[in-house]
């Protein structure tokens, strides 16, 4: 018997030392499900924010298309490896390329630019709780990009805000996520991935410079080491310059692109008085009077776009490269001219604009034909059948059932602007009061507001570029209303 009992005693103690490590992994794996499953309000949120944009897939085949979208494809295609484009920054040229090999499929850049939405989402929720937020809270601010029809929509365009948006918000995390909810100090290789990324970010877009001078600035208030300072500003200037410089020995124009006349033409068109200032005959065809401009719309997309008297003094289409950049030249001093003389006036339109992105209901111009829009039918004015047939043969774009419940989304699950202007108000106020977290809050928010404004002073005012600012603000306006709140029950305390 007491054998019996010793061998059973051995084989217990054998079978619990070999069954030790097995239970160790089922015990962390039910852990990790676990910690997991806390976060069952964004788990939610990007079940229904990924069965969203799977439908927009299946509605909108295999892509929806811009006339920007073209050039993008263009510049992608007609070259060796890749063009560099007089109008557009070569980064999202460049991963259109790259995202559809090896057969030219549209349908996987297309997927990807999903995939970066939720991403976005994601990133938003981390970097708010590591704020010290509540789950419920950085759900409710990730939100805002996961289930925006508006977002999704304009991630099934071949348009390059998407990942230009991402890109952007990666490089203020860089910056920030050691000093969110820790103060750990900037490390180099942060400074160069931030750096890096927003060279990125202005390659495909280049309305992420607008958001430069606060990352200085927040490098500057953190107090970052002058070696970290000078790894930013050089991961940032060199892939910029860089280019620029290739641009220059194509193009004689040094710059990521010569469209900048175009685009300030379109802004101060509306108002320039050419009685103010001296204007060469070459330009004289592009002053109005009150009663041409009162004749038609005074957004600044119809005159880069519409038959204004640019377009049809220069007929930019069948321009050559040469004539091109002369026009823009041109443009460019034109524009100039007109905000110098008239500051004012500038200020006024842009400050109006500024205010729309954060005012329910106000609606830019062409909007039902815009980048945020999703089509009854396709219009032949944005499916070229010419280069689909030389750069994406065997592509069918097609609408399909499913599209008249997406556009019903569209239209009733948007951003609420009401609460984009309440993360802005309580950023100042967060900044007003010194929070503890008020460096971040001037990154995050303050990029998304200078991005709003710098738009609004060049390209006036469109829903494809409030957007790319969406993400910023919410977590800056989180962050900011978290202090507040948290300042407000000290005091009640007290």
């Amino acid at each position: 018997m007491r054998a019996r009992a010793g061998g059973a005693l051995v084989l217990e103690r054998s079978l619990a030392v070999r069954l030790r490590p097995a239970a160790g992994r089922v015990l962390r794996r039910a852990g990790r499900w676990r910690e997991l499953a806390g976060h069952w309000q964004l788990l939610t949120l990007l079940l229904i924010g990924a069965l969203v944009r799977a439908l927009f897939m299946v509605a909108f085949s295999p892509a929806l298309f811009f006339p920007d979208s073209w050039g993008y494809i263009t510049s992608a295609f007609a070259h060796g490896f890749l063009g560099l484009s007089l109008r557009w920054p070569v980064g999202y040229a460049l991963l259109i390329r790259l995202l559809t090999l090896p057969g030219r499929s549209i349908i996987e850049l297309i997927a990807a630019q999903h995939l970066v939405g939720l991403g976005c989402g994601v990133a938003i929720y981390a970097v708010l709780l590591r704020g010290g937020l509540s789950r419920w809270a950085a759900a409710a601010a990730a939100s805002l990009v996961l289930l925006d029809g508006y977002a999704i929509t304009l991630e099934q365009y071949v348009m390059s805000d998407t990942f230009a948006s991402a890109t952007m918000l990666g490089a203020l995390l860089a910056l920030a996520w050691g000093r969110v909810g820790a103060r750990t100090p900037l490390s180099g290789r942060a400074a160069a991935v931030s750096g890096l990324l927003f060279a990125a970010a202005v390659l495909q877009r280049e309305a992420a410079l607008f958001i430069f001078p606060v990352m200085l600035a927040y490098l500057v208030w953190v107090r970052a080491r002058w070696t970290r300072l000078a790894v930013f500003l050089a991961c940032a200037a060199i892939p910029l310059l860089g280019y620029a410089s290739l641009v220059d020995q194509k193009y004689d124009v040094f710059g990521l692109g010569a469209a900048s006349g175009w685009t300030l033409y379109g802004r101060v068109a509306s108002f320039a008085d050419c009685r103010d200032f001296t204007v060469s005959a070459a330009a004289r065809p592009l002053c109005e009077t009150a009663a041409q401009r009162a004749a038609h719309p005074s957004a600044p997309d119809w005159y880069i776009w519409g038959p204004s008297p640019a377009v049809r003094l220069f007929k930019p289409a069948s321009e050559s490269v040469a004539q091109s950049a002369a026009t823009n030249a041109l443009l460019d001093s034109f524009a100039r001219q007109a905000i110098l003389s008239q500051p004012l006036r500038m200020a006024s339109v842009t400050i109006a604009d500024f205010l729309r992105y954060l005012t329910p209901g106000v609606m830019p111009y062409a909007n039902p034909v815009s980048a945020t829009s999703l089509p009854v039918r396709l219009r032949r004015e944005t499916i070229r059948r010419g280069l689909i047939r030389r750069y994406l043969p065997g592509m069918r774009p097609r609408i399909n059932p499913p599209a008249a419940l997406l556009r019903a989304y569209r239209s009733r699950i948007h951003l609420p602007r009401p609460v984009l202007a309440l993360l802005a108000l309580a950023s100042v106020g967060a900044l007003a009061l010194r929070a503890p977290a008020r460096r971040e809050v001037l990154l995050f928010s303050g990029a998304a507001l200078l991005l709003l404004l710098g738009t609004a002073a060049t390209g006036g005012f469109s829903l494809r570029y409030l957007l790319p600012a969406v993400a910023p603000l919410a977590i800056g306006g989180a962050l900011a209303g978290a202090q507040l709140r948290g300042a407000w029950r000290a005091r009640g305390d007290r």
